[in-house]
């Protein structure tokens, strides 16, 4: 009797045990990275850098990959971009990594919760990789290796989705902006196989435009985007040009010609917070005074304040030009949109974790009601039942620093010294500010990319 007793409160320690195994798995990411994403909220660079630097351990052990996705997003912020391209090579490598998942690890994750595994990236995550990559590399006017990176965003998506059998596979399976900007960095190449690309390259963005993110995400084809496909369409030839012009009536363009005797600058603005993943759960009691709980996570949008912004230059004469920014990528209802598509496959999961629970507890209190009575069988199953509510949790990791929208603009302007601003306004129209980006000498036939980060 002795030693069954002894064997039954060993058991009951374990379960005391099990119910802070996962504490260790989640409370550095839980307490580091929000301290993180509020100092790039607020344009802190320096100081998130230096946290994430001073702390390689900050976000525990199975979250290096984002770590490695904060450090280099934060380093293209604060145009560290050589700093930046390393990092988010060492986040490739790593989820190629994370892909070989040994048996132990599938186990952990199935008996305890998702956190107790490595964090390998939700699939829009790891696409965004390539086009912040590409944007890096942009901005240090190696139009090769961005070109190579927005080249890589269809295979990717394409490999992501072979994983999922048919009706389970994501909604985000083509990018719109990585196509587009891959037309922009084509068309700066100015050959004419360079031009050609730019052509294929715009319209295949359009037509992921006007048909996958106007139907899932709401999100339109920009204006700048047809005047480019307009002014390649002209370099092609009649036919090509008399279609798009018949397509795209009104809309103004410069043609390649008047391009080179101009300088053209794009912004792009990184806006707003990305949602954050919150947790859903069922709890479930079951006739024998058990309790399981089926969790599974969901984004929840944040709000912020910058709603519509415009482009502005101004040259020493003090005049004034300016540009509308328009949605180029809406990644908060990306986000929301594929979470919500494999909302089924996290529900299965968690039930058959507490399924698997359920069917061991339920023999453990027939052995221990039989061996030491009701008493010890109630403690059994009142700790079980803690331990069944707490080590059930949604994985709700993510990548937070990231905007939420990825807005663009464009101006054409004569050559000349000009400073380039943006302008804020709220969803009602009201003026909030405005943030100097640079100035800039503008030559004939000058492309230049600026960005500018606003998340309040």
């Amino acid at each position: 009797m002795f030693n069954k007793t002894k064997k039954i409160n060993k058991f009951l320690k374990l379960i005391i045990i099990l119910l802070f195994f996962l504490i260790p798995a989640c409370i550095s990411i839980s307490k580091n990275q929000p301290i993180v994403s509020k100092m790039i909220a607020q344009s802190q660079y320096r100081s998130a850098l230096k946290l994430l630097t001073d702390n390689p351990g900050a976000y525990g052990t199975n979250s290096q990959l984002l770590y490695l996705l904060d450090k280099a997003y934060i380093q293209h912020l604060a145009v560290n971009y050589e700093q930046s391209i390393e990092n988010f090579a060492q986040a490739k490598q790593k989820i190629d990594q994370l892909y070989t998942k040994s048996i132990t690890k599938i186990t952990q994750t199935w008996l305890l919760n998702d956190y107790l595994a490595p964090y390998c990236g939700e699939d829009f995550e790891q696409v965004l990789i390539n086009i912040f990559q590409a944007l890096n590399y942009a901005m240090l006017n190696n139009n090769e290796d961005a070109l190579v990176e927005v080249r890589d965003v269809d295979s990717k998506l394409h490999a992501i989705n072979e994983q999922y059998k048919e009706g389970e596979k994501n909604i985000y399976k083509e990018d719109a902006f990585a196509r587009f900007l891959m037309g922009i960095l084509y068309e700066a190449g100015k050959s004419p196989e360079d031009i050609n690309d730019a052509f294929v390259a715009y319209l295949h963005s359009a037509q992921i435009y006007e048909t996958d993110y106007l139907d899932n995400y709401n999100v339109h084809i920009p204006e700048i985007l047809k005047e480019n496909i307009l002014t390649t369409a002209r370099f092609m030839g009649l036919s090509e040009f008399s279609k798009y012009k018949n397509k795209y009536k009104g809309v103004k363009f410069f043609s390649l010609e008047e391009k080179q005797k101009k300088g053209e600058v794009y912004l792009i603005q990184y806006n707003g917070v990305c949602p954050i993943k919150t947790e859903e759960n069922l709890t479930i009691p079951l006739l024998n005074g058990q309790i399981v709980k089926i969790a599974f996570p969901k984004y929840q949008r944040k709000e912020y304040a910058v709603k519509s912004s415009r482009f502005l230059a101004k040259n020493k004469a003090q005049e004034s030009f300016y540009a509308d920014t328009e949605l180029g990528e809406d990644i908060g209802i990306i986000a929301i949109k594929n979470l919500n598509r494999k909302k089924i496959r996290f529900i299965a999961k968690s039930a058959a974790r507490a399924a698997g629970r359920y069917f061991i507890e339920k023999q453990q209190l027939k052995d221990i009601s039989e061996h030491s009575g009701e008493t010890s069988a109630g403690w059994f199953g009142f700790f079980s039942n803690i331990y069944n509510l707490i080590i059930e949790k949604a994985d709700l990791r993510s990548w937070r620093t990231l905007p939420d929208q990825i807005r663009i603009a464009r101006l054409i302007l004569k050559p000349g010294e000009y400073e380039f601003l943006l302008e804020t306004f709220n969803k009602e129209g009201s003026y909030l500010g405005e943030f100097q980006i640079i100035k800039h000498s503008v030559s004939a036939g000058d492309k230049r990319i600026f960005i500018v980060h606003t998340a309040r």
